[in-house]
């Protein structure tokens, strides 16, 4: 079994190629070639647990994300931790562990991303980013390669780091939620909130809204209306009715699961005025997608380290 750090799930596997891999992961999830997307969540106060599980190409992969959000201060660590281990599907074997955190990261971005290519208008040139967390640069850069990005637009609860944030990334700061999405043709919500704040009224026709907040039962970005006034498109319908938004709304229609969209199944966006909603969960697909590839690059580039399990 391998072992990889941080900074080797960094350089044998580059943000950019995120993008069409898990392109591809929804295509094969929406093809019946993976095995189910399966979800579990523990609160563990003040923090709680994610784990999620799949297999694809002849391997499985389990995750355990830990989310305890007063790390930071605490602990000086970022807030969220975690592994990712993969397995050969066929007989069970380990064969990898790794740090799980950057590829959550990058993954969900890239997941955004697939949305964004499939379901924004075409000429979409204004990004508006709820949230400054961790998140939130990644998701600039993963758009910014499948839109022509002119301008974004930040906000986020702390003002100073909002301001911070902006002028790192070449961005303009909002003082409220609405203000930025008011002015975007795609909006991303990346805010760990357990209230509604981003409602109809604040976008306007065509806008994308990728819900990526809401991973647990208890969180929530988008008010009733929202949901009600826009086509809704899933990572995984199951799961977004577990702990997404739709789990907040379970009566609203959904149009169809990415996946799907991605294979030409279903249009997506059925019209340039329409607002379309992606909620986003973040599937265990796309963990055992991005573990595979850098299993595969581990072991092109001889990197690791082998993690004896038995004496």
């Amino acid at each position: 079994m391998l072992a990889l750090t941080q900074s080797e799930v960094e350089r044998l596997l580059p943000a950019p190629a995120y993008i069409d891999l898990i392109e591809q992961a929804f295509a094969a999830y929406a093809r019946g070639e993976t095995l189910p997307s399966r979800l579990a969540h523990l609160d563990s106060p003040p923090g709680e647990f994610h784990i999620k599980a799949s297999g694809l190409g002849g391997v499985v992969a389990v995750k355990i994300g830990a989310c305890f959000y007063d790390r930071p201060a605490t602990l000086g660590l970022p807030s969220i931790a975690g592994v990712i281990a993969l397995f050969d599907g066929s007989n069970g074997e380990p064969l990898l562990i790794l740090e799980s955190a950057t590829v959550t990261r990058l993954r969900t971005a890239a997941a955004t991303a697939v949305a964004v290519r499939h379901l924004a208008l075409p000429q979409a040139a204004t990004l508006a980013v709820l949230g400054t967390g961790a998140q939130a640069a990644d998701h600039i850069a993963a758009i910014r390669a499948v839109r022509p990005i002119e301008r974004v637009i930040v906000w986020g609860r702390d003002r100073a780091k909002t301001e911070r944030f902006a002028a790192e990334h070449r961005a303009e700061a909002a003082r409220e939620p609405g203000q930025a999405a008011g002015q975007a043709d795609v909006v991303v919500t990346l805010t760990p909130a357990t209230t509604p704040y981003l409602g109809l009224r604040d976008v306007r026709p065509g806008t994308l809204v990728a819900a990526v907040g809401s991973d647990a039962p208890g969180k929530r970005e988008l008010h009733d209306d929202l949901l009600a006034g826009a086509a809704l498109v899933t990572d995984v319908t199951h799961q977004c009715a577990e702990v997404g938004e739709l789990h907040h709304r379970p009566g609203t229609p959904v149009r169809s699961e990415l996946g799907d969209v991605v294979l030409g199944a279903v249009k997506g966006r059925q019209s340039a005025e329409e607002i379309v909603v992606f909620d986003s969960t973040g599937t265990a697909v796309q963990d055992v997608a991005a573990a595979q590839a850098l299993y595969a690059a581990a072991l092109a580039d001889g990197a690791g380290r082998p993690l004896p399990l038995w004496d």
